[in-house]
């Protein structure tokens, strides 16, 4: 019995998405299998594309090389009958609740349910999730697996911080800039306070938005902080460790998250960490974090003060961050991963 791997929605810079299916790959590549790789660049046009080949194609690439089941780690899959049957992987579903006029979510609102109803097993990686997905779907708590993600222990682990960054402090942001992500206030919590800590810098890294960076671009240059926030563009994964170290704490005040998985990169780096309550968030950090209200501007400036006058209080959340991310790895992901896909396989 042969498993086909559609990787096809791994973009060729990975985030989220890209970094879970290339953790739980190499465990999956000792199944019987064919994979059909990804590396699009993520354009609307590509998954346009994508979405063609997906309903088209890919029942009949199962059948021509008999292929028992189809794994797509992420969202995507054919509709119709299950001539294949298929299990996907669910990261969140924050196009349906916190929409965009995009393709993104127009595609999540009409496409996703039916898909997942009709799949043979869903996985995901939160409780969190999962009750979102039995919300859209009404599916059972049987074709459900939470899988939560891991990290990369060899390169996520404390060390030096960067040259030059305790000279220059900085916040850290790491993700595109969607508007969930809630930049915005976070961006107006560090205006209130940079006259309170004139070294303090914001850095914001991730791939740009095509509306909300613009917006949040013009955001810092009102509030006169040009020089103080920085913008980065993807940063590789192989300089991600480096960029936590440095940081005096690590931002992530999402307004929805399935999991948050930047959280527990940044506790595996001995990085204090400050998120939202609720959503996906609250679940991976517990209480190895501070948490806050994401509404709450005032409440956001608040816990820059706290990680920036409290010495004791960051290393309380440095030790607990790394008690906490020692509970999550890629192997314990891939190993529950293979076992749902052989107990579907078999």
């Amino acid at each position: 019995m042969t498993i086909l791997l559609n990787y096809r929605p791994v973009p060729r810079q990975p985030t989220g998405i890209g970094v879970y299916a290339n953790g739980v790959l190499p465990a999956l590549q000792d199944l019987p299998h064919l994979l059909v790789p990804g590396g699009e660049e993520g354009t609307a046009s590509q998954r346009l594309k994508r979405l063609l080949w997906t309903q088209l194609e890919l029942p009949r690439l199962a059948k021509r090389h008999k292929a028992s089941l189809i794994f797509t780690p992420a969202p995507e899959g054919y509709l119709g009958p299950q001539t294949t049957p298929q299990v996907v992987m669910v990261h969140d579903l924050r196009p349906i609740s916190h929409p965009e006029r995009s393709f993104q979510s127009l595609y999540f609102r009409s496409w996703v349910p039916p898909l997942l109803r009709s799949c043979r097993h869903v996985l995901t990686n939160s409780q969190f999730t999962a009750r979102e997905i039995q919300r859209c779907t009404g599916l059972p708590d049987s074709s459900i697996t939470v899988t939560p993600l891991g990290y990369d222990d060899q390169a996520f682990k404390p060390g030096l911080a960067l040259p030059g960054s305790q000279e220059r402090p900085y916040l850290l942001h790491v993700g595109q800039a969607y508007p969930h992500k809630n930049l915005r206030r976070l961006v107006q919590a560090f205006a209130q306070e940079a006259v309170r800590y004139p070294e303090l810098r914001l850095v914001l890294a991730g791939k740009p938005h095509p509306t909300e960076t613009p917006v949040l671009q013009a955001m810092v240059r009102e509030l006169g902080q040009q020089q103080r926030v920085e913008f980065r563009t993807y940063v590789p994964y192989s300089e991600l460790p480096d960029l936590y170290r440095g940081a005096l704490a690590f931002f992530y005040p999402s307004l929805w998250e399935g999991f948050g998985l930047p959280i527990l990169e940044a506790m595996a780096c001995g990085t204090p960490v400050i998120t939202s309550r609720g959503s996906g968030t609250q679940e991976v950090a517990g209480d190895a974090a501070i948490l806050v209200d994401p509404n709450n501007t005032s409440t956001l400036a608040y816990a820059v003060r706290q990680l920036a006058e409290q010495s004791e209080l960051a290393s309380q959340l440095r030790l607990r961050g790394l008690e906490r991310a020692r509970h999550y790895s890629w192997s314990q992901t891939a190993a529950a991963t293979r076992a749902v896909l052989s107990q579907q396989l078999g």
